[in-house]
């Protein structure tokens, strides 16, 4: 007669099937652990990269706002802004004469005064929009030079800008002001594509300075 220890060698149809159910289970949450934690990591690197190019864009901009000026001698110097709508994203185009130190090998001649305008445009994926900035070098010199355009940053929800007029931010510029008065700050709101508004105050230091434009010069510069 076999002995009940033979009897018993090997595993039951139904402890294999339960066996495998446990396994399944393990390798289910394995599997939904892994693909979190691939998921938290694309939205950790995607959260990052988009707080970089603001960062960069603010720092653009910013560096450009430093050097504005604007004069009673020449209308075409005013600093202007208009607020819109892109997809449904508040956006604004801002322009303005700077002052930039020149930059060397990019086919363009040396200049110290430029024409800037950040403008928005809507997004390929047709629900975000792109920052884009244009340069016009010369632009108190009728010339056939043409403007200098370049994609800032994208895929952003919104672009807004107020100002401070020495007694309190406003939202609208010159709005009643002298047309070529200039803010004493501005402060520059960029919105990243989820939904995260960054904002950063820019003190124009020629603000309330009428600067003579003869030579392209900085004032108190050497002529």
């Amino acid at each position: 007669m076999m002995s009940a220890a033979k009897k018993r060698a090997g595993f039951t149809l139904v402890e294999v099937l339960l066996t495998l159910a446990i396994l399944s289970v393990i390798m289910l949450l394995l599997v939904s652990a892994f693909t979190g934690a691939s998921r938290t990591r694309s939205g950790l690197i995607s959260r990052g990269r988009d707080f970089r190019q603001v960062l960069i864009a603010m720092d653009r901009i910013g560096t450009d706002l430093q050097g504005a000026f604007s004069t009673t001698k020449r209308s075409d110097s005013a600093f202007s802004y208009k607020e819109d709508r892109l997809s449904g994203n508040p956006a604004a185009t801002l322009t303005f004469t700077a002052f930039q130190t020149p930059s060397s090998g990019d086919g363009y001649p040396p200049v110290s005064i430029v024409r800037v305008t950040y403008f928005p445009k809507v997004g390929k994926d047709g629900a975000h929009i792109e920052l884009h900035r244009r340069q016009s070098d010369l632009p108190f010199i009728e010339n056939r030079i043409p403007a200098k355009e370049a994609l800032i940053v994208e895929k952003l929800k919104g672009f807004r800008v107020e100002f401070h007029d020495g007694n309190g931010w406003q939202k609208e510029w010159p709005a009643g002001r002298s047309q070529t008065s200039l803010p004493k700050k501005v402060a520059i709101m960029l919105t990243d594509s989820r939904g995260e508004e960054y904002r950063r105050e820019i003190a124009l230091h020629l603000s309330g300075q009428d600067s003579v434009i003869q030579s392209g010069s900085r004032p108190g510069g050497s002529r």
